[in-house]
């Protein structure tokens, strides 16, 4: 289901996806689905990025209320659809996903595990035109630092947007750190029992570093093995440090809490 919550506020970088001119209106019955598998900063938005420049569908949070909830009501022509009615037509949602978010026969979206249950609701199970890339971070304790540091400013990506819907922790101590680790880590171990489950041709597994060192290089490897006879498009993108406007606020929490996060993936090593 998607999560409840009380404010709906959408600022531009949400709105961007949710307007008509991104609908397109697509042929194909059944469309390759690529899920871009993440637990939070690991460069998601970066790989959503790459696949749009390669003509791979135009994927972004579709199974997040902040998206879903907007294209729903517009796409049913309903203003006064709440959370709850949304999961409820969650099939209705997904046969507009693929119809109106299908680029050259591929529908991708990046998705968390808490999603999962509303996007399966939404555009079927698992089947053999399914793929999956599962983004993950060697280095856990920077990971858990930048998320910490987005927990505390609300601030995702480099810029000073704050956006709506991320719980903000005002005060950081040893128990929200733990916390934060805690959660990285059972998302991880969540999305990794389930796609086991799967076929693992159909499963990719990328590390974040290797990634951000050469993002198109990374995801044409991955792609071109799943659609080998596709021409991958090649453009230009930005290659600017991820996750780098807050690095001094990084900085002074791992000063303060790196020993601990430390300790806490050596213990869950």
């Amino acid at each position: 289901m998607v999560g409840l919550v009380s404010e709906m506020h959408f600022d531009d970088l949400y709105s961007e996806y949710v307007t008509a001119t991104h609908d397109r209106q697509s042929s194909t019955e059944n469309p390759a689905k690529i899920l871009i598998c993440t637990t939070p900063r690991t460069a998601g938005h970066s790989y959503c990025q790459v696949l749009r420049q390669f003509g791979l569908g135009m994927p972004t949070e579709y199974f997040q209320w902040q998206y879903a909830l907007p294209l729903m009501r517009r796409w049913s022509a309903d203003d006064t659809m709440d959370l709850e009615k949304l999961n409820q037509q969650a099939p209705a949602y997904g046969r507009h996903l693929l119809a109106k978010r299908t680029e050259n026969g591929v529908f991708a979206a990046k998705i968390f595990f808490e999603n999962l249950p509303f996007a399966r609701s939404s555009i079927g199970d698992d089947n053999g035109n399914s793929f999956y890339v599962f983004l993950s971070r060697r280095n856990k304790v920077d990971q858990t630092i930048s998320l910490l540091s987005m927990l505390h400013t609300g601030q995702p990506f480099d810029s000073q947007e704050t956006l709506p819907g991320i719980p903000t922790v005002t005060t950081l101590t040893e128990r929200v750190v733990r916390d934060t680790a805690q959660y990285i880590l059972d998302s991880e171990i969540r999305w990794k029992n389930y796609l086991n489950a799967l076929d693992r041709r159909r499963v990719a597994e990328v590390c974040y570093e290797d990634f951000i060192a050469n993002q198109q290089e990374s995801a044409s490897a991955t792609m071109g093995n799943w659609f080998p006879d596709f021409e991958l498009k090649s453009k230009t993108i930005s290659t600017s440090m991820r996750y780098a406007h807050d690095v001094e606020l990084k900085t002074m929490m791992k000063r303060q809490f790196g020993d601990y996060v430390r300790r806490f993936w050596q213990d869950h090593a």
